[in-house]
């Protein structure tokens, strides 16, 4: 006996004529995120859905344990532009000849019969769903269910069948190449796959936010990179301890390629050193929208991305909000805009991010400004930036003149030479 994965897509059925592009690229996430775990098992496309073979057969040399395919099953789960898959024992059909005359259905029986065993909950009902791709099949759809069933009823403690909404479903699909088994329907992110609609570059800070609004856009399809404000460079012995390292090589352990720009903010922080400006923090995010900006052309980014939440802190209305706009021609896209706080932490726990994003960390805005105007007009800051800022162009160059830019690969600290990002 083998073991499959097979994916069904999310939305990519709605996508029409460009619908085989984004199976694409979700197969070739698949066939990345495998290599990155050190497996290179075959990915293929066939109909409504991709299937990963896993090598080898119980008793070969090289075949893969049940629990090391489940692992990978979990793992592959958390790519974006999945809507379900399932670990599947595979029969093939040509070690066993299911499409002849008088097939012999035993080997599906005495499996079905184990798989109840292992699943049986008390008071729970089942139901049995077949379908048969290939017509040369011997029996009907219903009929090869009904003979499933009862062997259900037979060999296990399970009484209760309830054909619309079971508790538990057994399935089998039977096509030319074989036939598939398997118990249980894992539930995916959902979304398009990463590096289908776009790239984007997102502010990082040290909170819940920002790292979740990323991960936001990747379920939507876009590759992210990151920028980060810091007040000083950490020594590269200790940055892989750095709590924002940490935060993007978890968003990158889904979205695969991702590079995070360190820079500092400290140019910024002596140009107005010694002044008290009741708009400093409002500035200072106008200063990194501005280096993100031109930061955009290197990382071939589409737009920008914050963690903004509409009220949650002072820089976060819509004035506020607008004078940042207004500093940059860029598109600003901010998908927190109407969560809730709790919200955003469960998808923080949910994504694995809760842990490190709870971290104390001195965040660059709290820093620049302990009691930050709530409302501001972009033509008021830009005089401001005129008469305490006359040099900005050399405050963005000495910026990102000392950049440090770290590189991560579904999870992995890699250089940007190891990995591939065309299609």
């Amino acid at each position: 006996m083998q073991f499959r994965i097979i994916v069904q897509f999310a939305e990519l059925a709605l996508k029409g004529k460009n619908r085989h592009r984004f199976i694409r690229r979700l197969r070739k996430n698949i066939k990345d995120k495998l290599k990155i775990l050190g497996y290179e098992w075959p990915v293929k496309a066939i109909h409504d859905r991709i299937y990963v073979q896993v090598p080898g057969a119980e008793g070969e040399a090289e075949s893969i344990d049940e629990k090391t395919a489940r692992a990978v099953v979990h793992e592959l789960g958390r790519l974006p532009g999945i809507a379900w898959l399932s670990f599947v024992y595979w029969l093939s059909e040509q070690r066993f000849g299911f499409l002849g005359e008088k097939p012999d259905l035993l080997v599906i029986h005495e499996l079905i019969e184990r798989l109840a065993q292992e699943q049986y909950r008390p008071e729970s009902s089942f139901a049995v769903r077949v379908k048969r791709r290939d017509k040369r099949f011997a029996l009907k759809s219903q009929d090869f269910e009904q003979q499933i069933a009862t062997t259900i009823l037979k060999s296990s403690d399970w009484q209760q069948v309830n054909l619309s909404r079971p508790d538990q479903t057994f399935y089998v699909d039977i096509a030319s190449d074989g036939v598939s088994v398997h118990s249980e329907k894992i539930m995916g992110v959902g979304g398009l796959p990463v590096g289908s609609t776009g790239q984007v570059l997102t502010l990082l800070s040290g909170g819940f936010d920002s790292p979740v609004a990323a991960w936001l856009m990747a379920k939507r399809g876009c590759q992210t990179d990151f920028i980060h404000f810091t007040a000083s460079h950490r020594p590269p012995e200790a940055i892989e301890a750095d709590k924002i390292v940490r935060t993007a090589k978890i968003v990158s352990e889904s979205s695969g390629f991702v590079r995070l720009y360190i820079v500092p903010y400290t140019y910024f922080d002596m140009a107005l050193m010694e002044l008290d400006l009741e708009y400093d923090l409002i500035l200072f995010r106008r200063f990194m929208a501005r280096v993100a900006t031109r930061l955009m052309p290197d990382v071939e980014a589409q737009a920008l991305v914050t963690g903004d939440n509409l009220g949650q802190v002072a820089s976060q209305t819509l004035e506020n909000m607008e004078s940042m706009n207004k500093s940059t021609e860029a598109m600003i896209l901010r998908p927190l805009l109407a969560y809730n706080k709790h919200d955003i932490i469960d998808l923080s726990t949910q994504l694995g991010l809760f842990e490190v994003c709870r971290e104390p960390h001195k965040d660059c805005c709290a820093l620049i400004s302990k009691n930050p105007r709530t409302k501001s007009r972009a033509d008021v800051l830009e005089k401001m930036e005129q008469i305490y800022l006359s040099d900005y162009e050399s405050l963005i160059d000495d910026t990102l003149n000392d950049a440090q830019v770290l590189t991560f690969y579904f999870g992995r600290w890699v250089n940007q030479q190891q990995v591939g990002t065309e299609e």
